[in-house]
């Protein structure tokens, strides 16, 4: 569990590092066809789709808002559904 009485920026990054490290253990064992596995119906949202959502959602805040520098997106837009996985 992060700190609940650190500075802001240590606070910023051990709640990363939290959840980061959250995401990985629950993908940790599965086989690919797991993580491209819906796992709430009616949601479409799988574990895939989640991690390549959060990745594009820190390398936005951190290198094109704070840092403003020009990086691509590391996925294509999603092909139909929209929840991150489809056509990948």
């Amino acid at each position: 569990m992060p700190p609940l009485d650190a500075d802001e920026r240590t606070t910023l990054e051990s709640w990363l590092d939290f959840y980061r490290a959250t995401l990985a253990q629950k993908c940790a064992d599965l086989p690919e066809e797991g993580l491209r596995e819906a796992s709430a119906a009616p949601s479409p949202i799988t574990l895939l789709g989640l991690l390549q959502h959060l990745a594009e959602v820190e390398r936005n805040w951190f290198r094109r808002v704070l840092a403003q520098e020009d990086a691509p997106p590391f996925f294509a837009p999603p092909v139909g559904g929209g929840d991150g996985s489809q056509g990948r």
